[in-house]
């Protein structure tokens, strides 16, 4: 269909195209004749003029008749429809356009109402819930404000931000009179990282059944989190599989972490896939 559509309007230009050559030729010579230079001079009295004769007007009349029956016309009866069709869609598209906006109006309209009740409900929810736990406040507000709660809250504060910039060492043997600093360098040499190491040492209490895991610090926690993306490839690397580099939890994250293996285990092969 695009493709017929776009041969009819080739034929379409061409029969103008045709229609304008043979307008001007006609034009052309009449102004010749008549010794014009414009269409506008073309009149009545130019054309009573002696030099004109009958024959010429007649070929004149001749050809105009030919060129409005033959070509005007039939582009006229082509194009006449398709600009009222034009035009009929252009004012359905203006009475579509008129029927969305009214219809977003309403949509918004809509929307304005609802969100005034639910402010309405969110108002009076919050009311009554401050309330209910005015008088709670007020009796735990006391309790909370303690100093002694207030010691361990900044003490847990400190604590979580110091082990931030730790990293926990486990599966590296111990051996007499060992450099830690420089065993954690090699470490993390095979990970393509050359970070400065301050306060590296053992953790706990030596044990001859047992190795003890190395603590270590970084100067920021961005680098921190760079170790700790980049551990995985030690398990690629001989010698060092059975290392395990892990972040310096706190109590609490440490009972959270071990909880969520103890779970993960329990989970099905099939349910985890």
């Amino acid at each position: 269909m695009a493709k017929k559509g776009s041969m009819e309007k080739t034929a379409n230009e061409r029969l103008l195209e045709f229609l304008l050559e043979e307008r001007k030729l006609l034009m052309n010579g009449i102004h010749e004749e008549l010794g014009v230079t414009s269409y506008s001079e073309v009149n009545a009295t130019n054309l009573n003029k002696r030099g004109v004769t009958k024959e010429k007007l007649c070929s004149w009349l001749e050809r105009m008749s030919s060129i409005l029956n033959s070509k005007a016309i039939p582009l006229l009866q082509i194009t006449v429809p398709k600009a009222a069709k034009c035009e009929s869609l252009e004012q359905e598209k203006i009475k579509n356009q008129s029927t969305i906006i009214q219809l977003q109006e309403e949509v918004l309209k809509k929307k304005d109402e609802e969100m005034n009740v639910m402010k309405q409900a969110m108002k009076q929810t919050v009311k009554n819930e401050i309330t209910s736990y005015a008088s709670v406040v007020t009796k735990t507000c006391a309790t909370a404000l303690a100093p002694s709660n207030i010691g361990k809250a900044v003490k847990t504060v400190v604590e979580r931000d110091e082990k931030k910039r730790n990293i926990i060492v486990y599966g590296v043997a111990e051996t007499p009179d060992e450099k830690l600093p420089d065993k954690v360098e090699g470490i993390l040499m095979e990970m393509h990282e050359k970070p400065t190491i301050k306060d590296c040492y053992r953790v706990g209490p030596r044990k001859a059944d047992a190795v003890r895991p190395i603590k270590f610090t970084l100067s920021s926690t961005d680098i921190v989190q760079q170790v700790l993306r980049k551990s995985h490839v030690l398990r690629s690397k001989e010698g060092y599989k059975k290392v395990y580099i892990c972040p310096d939890r706190t109590k609490e994250e440490r009972a959270a972490f071990k909880l969520l293996k103890v779970k993960k285990k329990k989970v099905p092969t099939a349910t985890l896939r």
